[in-house]
Formats: C-alpha cells, sequence, structure tokens
C-alpha cells in the first residue's frame, strides 16, 4: 500500500526545476527528500525550503508551489503529520508510515536525481555534466566547486572550522591571483 501511495504520486513530482529551468529531483525525489529531512527533526515548510537550497549548493530553489502541494500529499497519505504553532505556522513531523515509506522507496528515488534504477548512474552523471557546462567549467573546476560547497556547508556549524576553511579559501584565491598576474605578466612580455 505504502509503496502504491508513493507511485501515484511520483508524476507530481516532474515539475519541481532548478535555478535555470533544469530538472534538480527525478521522480519521487522530492518526497524522498522532504521525508529524510523530516527523519532528523520536525520542521515548517520554508525551513525545509531552505535546507534544500543549502543542501543543493544552490542549484535547486524550491518555490512553495511545489513543496507545499507535496507536504499536502504526504500528510494526506499519512506519511507525515503536522502540528501549529501559536504564530500558526504548521510544523510538520514524519508518522511511522512515512519512515516506512522511505525504506520502501526504489534506490533512484533516494538519490533523488535520476529517472530509473537501470539508467540512475549515467542520469547523475549526465546532470553533473550538463551544471559542469553550463558553468563553463574543466571537470577539476566543477569538482573543486563542489569541494568548497561541501565544506562550507559542514563548517557552517562550527565557527572555528567555518575561520578554517576561509583562511584555506582566502590563500587559495591569493595562489590563484598570483597565478593569473603571472599569466598577464608573460602575456605582456610576450607581446613586446
Amino acid at each position: 500500500m505504502i509503496k502504491s501511495q508513493i507511485a501515484r504520486s511520483e508524476a507530481a513530482d516532474g515539475h519541481r526545476h532548478s535555478r535555470g529551468g533544469k530538472r534538480y529531483f527525478g521522480r519521487g525525489g522530492v518526497k524522498f527528500a522532504l521525508l529524510k529531512l523530516l527523519e532528523n527533526e520536525s520542521m515548517h515548510g520554508y525551513q525545509m525550503m531552505k535546507i534544500l537550497e543549502e543542501q543543493s549548493g544552490g542549484l535547486y530553489s524550491p518555490s512553495a508551489g511545489s513543496i507545499y502541494p507535496t507536504l499536502q500529499m504526504l500528510e494526506a497519505r499519512g506519511f507525515i503529520t503536522f502540528r501549529l504553532e501559536e504564530s500558526g505556522k504548521k510544523i510538520y513531523s514524519i508518522t511511522e508510515q512515512g519512515r516506512s515509506g522511505l525504506l520502501m522507496l526504489p534506490e533512484n528515488t533516494k538519490r533523488g536525481k535520476a529517472e530509473d534504477c537501470s539508467s540512475a548512474p549515467n542520469a547523475e552523471a549526465f546532470r553533473i555534466e550538463k551544471v559542469r557546462l553550463k558553468l563553463g567549467l574543466s571537470s577539476e573546476s566543477y569538482d573543486l566547486l563542489r569541494l568548497v560547497t561541501r565544506a562550507e556547508q559542514e563548517a557552517s556549524a562550527c565557527k572555528e572550522r567555518a575561520e578554517q576553511l576561509q583562511l584555506l579559501l582566502y590563500e587559495q584565491q591569493l595562489q590563484i591571483n598570483e597565478f593569473l598576474t603571472g599569466h598577464e605578466l608573460e602575456h605582456h612580455v610576450m607581446q613586446h
């Protein structure tokens, strides 16, 4: 029953897009992401939207028009419940049925970015390549960007780690500026 409830609603995920209009989540991905967030703690919709955007490194900017209907569907199917705060905000929590649903979702849904199990690795690689090309980056530069994004997310929980990361990034920025300045000087000398 749980699997069929999830399957019936998977078509609704097709309209969730990242910045630039490209699809970020595959079928069932938004539902899985919301349930996964609620598995750890109860929270309100806006909070979930912000966390999803942060976790994507800004590549996915969820809208209220995609998140709240999904939350309503999950609530109607018994996967989540909510309580109202005095301010009127709904605080969502996962139910036991929702926890069971997480276990029953297919692997490609859990990754949140692929269309079906057989193409999951290729779909993920294709998505990454599309983003990389759109940004005009080499594979090495894109990998560095993803690594810096991940490091910033992890460092955000600890002031000391955030300061260490900022120093590291500053040093790298200086080295890249020196590289660029050196290249400009070489180019200028070669022209004369």
